[in-house]
């Protein structure tokens, strides 16, 4: 099974990249094929409109597309800021538009059946219940828009003081969720 992984946050080596980093181990390990695309790296613009209708700018979400149509499961990771996802992760969500039934129904079929999702959130906040809504937000858009079957959620926090890369406890949590896929 293809499994892919989306680092919403703009550092490689950040938070948010190493747990989603993890659960693609796991996933390997149980001889999954695995890419990981950092949004930070990449040029994904909004979309446009016209009297025609939406625009789907020819930019760096076009190199993601063929991924995502081929996959089993996507893993997407976003750091928490102001309160919500990072705007990298929203372009995402809202690229992700074009497999929608409101884009039309040849778009649609084009985004596979059966996708397990693993949502992931970091952020400096010393406070383990936070965010819990925004972890609610992300499941709801993949299980309403894209009938994604929710595996699991990986919330790191406080890691201005605890990073993710020392939280051996939450990389064991996010390998075994990786091996489950």
């Amino acid at each position: 099974m293809k499994v892919i992984g989306i680092v919403g946050g703009p550092r490689r080596e950040g938070n948010t990249a190493r747990l989603v980093e993890e659960v693609l181990a796991g996933a390997r390990e149980n001889g999954n094929e695995t890419h990981i695309f950092y949004l930070g790296d990449m040029e994904i613009n909004p979309l446009q409109w016209d009297e025609d209708g939406y625009i789907y700018p020819d930019d760096d979400f076009t190199t993601i597309m063929p991924h995502l149509e081929s996959m089993g499961s996507l893993i997407l990771g976003t750091p928490i800021y102001y309160d919500h996802v990072s705007s990298r992760t929203k372009l995402f969500f809202d690229r992700l538009y074009y497999y929608s039934r409101s884009h039309g129904e040849e778009y649609y079929l084009k985004f596979p059946k059966g996708v397990k999702c693993v949502n992931i959130i970091a952020f400096g906040w010393n406070n383990s219940g936070a965010y819990d809504e925004v972890l609610d937000w992300m499941n709801e858009r993949m299980t309403h828009y894209w009938r994604m079957e929710i595996l699991g959620n990986l919330k790191s926090y406080g890691t201005g003081v605890n990073p993710t890369k020392e939280n051996s406890e939450l990389l064991i949590k996010a390998r075994k969720i990786g091996r489950k896929i």
